[in-house]
């Protein structure tokens, strides 16, 4: 199992008390598998996220419990500077805005090298361009040479993304968490670009947790789905079947708000705005006890 997440809760410490952000989290992901976090913003996703990098155990407000488990190691039990070995070599990330992520004060092969150096300490900058190279045109770049010499506000946002790509994938992780990939994209570029990643991620056999608030890209990319509405899963279950029968009140609603080209506007979905401080409102129906299947 690449990774185990049990009962995760997260909670802040605020002027106004302890907001309750997870309320008790739990799945899993398979080696080689895709699977989707899927709900409206501010539902927990990307927190979610964080916490499997390692991200949020160093605040001081943040209070955390439950189990994350990572190839078999618990990441409460590793030191921060164990953690932040994990990332960029066994895990790595892909942000939703790639031209934010890159730094636009160093070349895209500067960049490049660096990751490549969290493997491989002694690499060279010859080597590590030779690899940043392959791995470019492994995300369908015409010209590698020519983007490890360019900054990132030189390309495009599509071209940034699957540069954003070719660096997740590059030191080979058993672990790519995707938070809302090619969303700053136009529909065309996005679709292309994410059936280069799952092309990719097959290739490697790399686990993936893709979150994403989109469930029409879902559906073209993800094995299974969770469907998480205010720090709860609600639904799980492969992607065909929830697609095909989706048994939660609020998977019904998400798949509403999918744009359709028959026109019309898009539906709103109700209680829309997740109030942390007061948990314990919720929509009619959308706080059910979570389906599985």
């Amino acid at each position: 199992m690449t990774l185990r997440i049990r009962d995760l809760k997260l909670g802040f410490r605020s002027y106004s008390g302890t907001v309750d952000v997870l309320h008790g989290i739990s799945l899993h992901i398979g080696k080689g598998e895709r699977v989707a976090l899927v709900g409206e913003s501010g539902s927990g996703k990307s927190v979610t996220a964080r916490i499997v990098l390692g991200l949020l155990q160093a605040m001081k407000s943040a209070r955390i419990s439950g189990l994350v488990e990572f190839e078999g190691r618990d990441l409460a039990r590793l030191s921060e500077r164990e953690r932040h070995g994990l990332r960029g070599t066994r895990m790595s990330m892909i942000f939703q805005d790639p031209t934010s992520s890159l730094n636009p004060v160093y070349t895209i092969g500067a960049q490049f090298h660096e990751v490549l150096r969290r493997v491989a300490p002694g690499i060279s900058v010859e080597e590590a361009r030779r690899k940043a190279a392959a791995a470019l045109a492994d995300v369908a770049i015409s010209e590698p040479k020519r983007v490890l010499d360019s900054y990132s506000f030189q390309l495009s946002g599509g071209m940034n993304q699957r540069v954003m790509i070719a660096m997740a994938l590059a030191n080979e992780p058993s672990l790519l968490i995707a938070d809302e990939p090619g969303t700053a994209l136009d529909v065309t570029v996005q679709a292309q670009t994410l059936g280069l990643m799952r092309d990719l991620v097959e290739k490697h056999h790399t686990a993936v947790l893709f979150i994403s608030h989109n469930l029409g890209v879902v559906r073209e990319f993800a094995d299974r789905v969770y469907v998480i509405y205010k720090g709860r899963i609600v639904e799980q279950g492969p992607a065909a079947g929830l697609f095909e029968d989706p048994r939660h009140p609020y998977t019904r609603a998400l798949m509403r708000a999918v744009p359709r080209i028959t026109g019309g506007g898009i539906p709103e979905i109700e209680d829309a705005s997740p109030s942390y401080f007061d948990p314990l409102v919720v929509h009619e129906g959308y706080g059910e006890p979570e389906v599985a299947r």
